[in-house]
């Protein structure tokens, strides 16, 4: 069974763009799934609603991390779908969002707020590189 494209979105209180996000993604056939503050202890592959990950218990204990950036994860795309929606971001043709990542068979198992760690990390050494060229 071919999985259709889905967007897993955290907007970070920037409604208006995750709606005209919401938007486009329909409109090009993918669905879409905001992902609330309340719900990123959860894993990725729970969110990406993929068979055999159970929702996780969190204990009322359990401080939620803030995130601070809007957060798009791409599961399912092809080639072709990854490549076109980025190529309207870059035209300026949806607005661009902070932290992108593709679901894969490694950080379906990581916590959402865990995925956004590793992306914020990813992100402060290649802006490093690119500040020492």
């Amino acid at each position: 069974m071919i999985r259709r494209p889905n967007i897993l979105y955290y907007n970070n209180g920037q409604t208006e763009k995750g709606k005209v996000l919401e938007k486009a993604a329909r409109r090009m056939g993918f669905d879409f799934s905001p992902i609330l503050p309340q719900n990123v202890l959860q894993t990725v592959g729970y969110l990406a609603k993929i068979k055999g990950f159970p929702p996780r218990k969190i204990s009322m204990l359990e401080n939620l991390p803030s995130i601070p950036v809007d957060v798009m994860v791409m599961c399912n795309f092809t080639d072709d779908n990854l490549n076109h929606l980025l190529r309207m971001m870059k035209n300026g043709e949806l607005p661009s969002v902070a932290l992108k990542a593709v679901l894969t068979s490694q950080n379906c198992f990581w916590t959402f707020a865990h995925l956004v760690k590793e992306l914020e990390e990813e992100h402060r050494d290649f802006m490093d590189r690119e500040e020492e060229k």
